[in-house]
């Protein structure tokens, strides 16, 4: 048992010490940080337990109480994790009530505080492992594997009590001679010690993902970038969702964008961009991905989305631009959107050929007068948009199927 002890104040408190420093090197979430803390706590309550025996505060009850608060630590820093705040005394609720147990006489021998000890401990480790199911969407594999770890050490110091029951250690001077604490207590360090590596695992997993998405996100509008959006075209492509199902692709682009940004600034340029991202968001289904292509270019896919209701999209979106950007900052604005629609239920590979098509119907919607909505039904149509452009033609000449969406009279697909 002596031998356990030493180990386990040494192993543990090392464990305190690289979480603590990888916290502090790294920055970030204080998640690990806490987490090193709680095993310092960890270490110094077996530390303090192991010195004194006898009365109210000697250092084994309080030793007991201080591992309790690591215990609390640890379940405030799973909060802190999942994004949850909750006030800091919750951490103290366990240590007080063996203290004022201990205290009262409610507890008078070594197996009833060992008892309680354990019942207290196992409660913050399972609402620790409660708090990291609250995942968020995340996929973070860890954290699953950190819930287990936690239930297991829940589980493990609830297992003491009928082993405190059938084999019941009278006074501390006689764990040395016990059969059964040795083992749990290497149990509990084994664990204790796998849940500290998870922990940086799950930091470095998080770092990772944040990572990911800030390279896959316009940092302006928050809308993914045109990576991101070709990258969800791909999968889009390859879940098949497209056999004999339609998408619809839009391509919208702010009418004179360059003016806004000449006459009013940059900044206020910026605002005009992420009015129309709310916008957008706020009119296309849920289903349906927005993004930037760059500049004053957006796009979005729309998945099992039909021509008509595809145009009557993009006009929602119109409409409701023009009405929410009409002022900007106290500003008369006023700025508009062009958008091109095309839809298609035959894509094999990818959506470039869509997107062709959109960014063409986009040309016919700039040509007919801008603040409005073109439509190109088939890639002939696509052509004959193309050779009416060379020849300067106007875009209502064109055949019927190519449809420009006006604002005064909104006709469908």
């Amino acid at each position: 048992m002596s031998t356990i002890s030493i180990v386990a104040i040494a192993i543990t408190a090392v464990l305190g010490l690289v979480l603590i420093f990888n916290w502090a090197r790294q920055g970030g979430a204080s998640f690990v940080g806490m987490w090193g803390l709680a095993m310092l706590l960890i270490s110094v309550g077996i530390v303090m337990a192991n010195v004194s025996r006898g009365g109210f505060l000697d250092a084994f009850v309080l030793g007991q109480a201080v591992m309790i608060l690591g215990a609390g630590v640890k379940w405030r820093a799973c909060r802190e994790f999942s994004q949850r705040d909750s006030s800091l005394l919750y951490i103290f609720v366990g240590p007080v009530i063996l203290l004022l147990a201990a205290g009262t006489g409610l507890v008078e021998t070594f197996n009833d505080r060992l008892m309680l000890v354990c019942v207290l401990t196992a409660a913050y480790n399972f609402a620790a492992a409660t708090e990291l199911a609250y995942d968020h969407g995340e996929q973070l594999p860890s954290r699953w594997l950190a819930i287990l770890l936690l239930a297991l050490t829940s589980a493990s110091f609830l297992s003491w009590l009928p082993l405190i029951v059938i084999k019941p250690i009278p006074e501390l001077g006689t764990v040395f001679y016990s059969s059964w604490f040795p083992i749990v207590i290497l149990i509990t360090l084994l664990l204790r010690t796998a849940l500290a590596f998870v922990v940086l695992a799950m930091a470095k997993e998080r770092q990772e993902q944040e990572q990911r998405v800030d390279a896959l996100t316009d940092s302006l509008t928050g809308l993914p970038n045109r990576r991101a959006l070709f990258e969800v075209a791909d999968a889009v492509a390859q879940r098949r969702i497209l056999g004999g199902t339609p998408v619809s692709v839009l391509i919208l682009d702010l009418d004179h964008f360059k003016d806004t940004n000449d006459s009013y600034g940059h900044s206020l340029g910026d605002e005009v961009l992420k009015v129309f991202a709310m916008t957008a968001e706020k009119n296309l289904k849920v289903n349906s991905i927005v993004g930037r292509l760059g500049g004053e270019e957006f796009a979005a896919i729309l998945p099992g989305v039909e021509a008509a209701a595809a145009v009557e999209a993009a006009e929602r979106v119109r409409r409701a631009f023009s009405r929410s950007a009409a002022f900007v900052n106290g500003l008369a604005i006023g700025a508009t959107v062009s958008v091109g629609v095309a839809t298609d239920t035959e894509v094999d590979a990818d959506l470039s050929n869509l997107f062709r098509r959109a960014d063409a119907a986009l040309y016919i919607a700039k040509r007919a007068g801008r603040n409005q909505v073109a439509f190109l039904e088939s890639d002939e149509d696509m052509v004959v948009a193309a050779q009416c452009t060379a020849i300067r033609t106007s875009p209502s000449r064109l055949r019927p199927a190519v449809a420009a969406v006006r604002p005064d009279r909104a006709r469908s697909a």
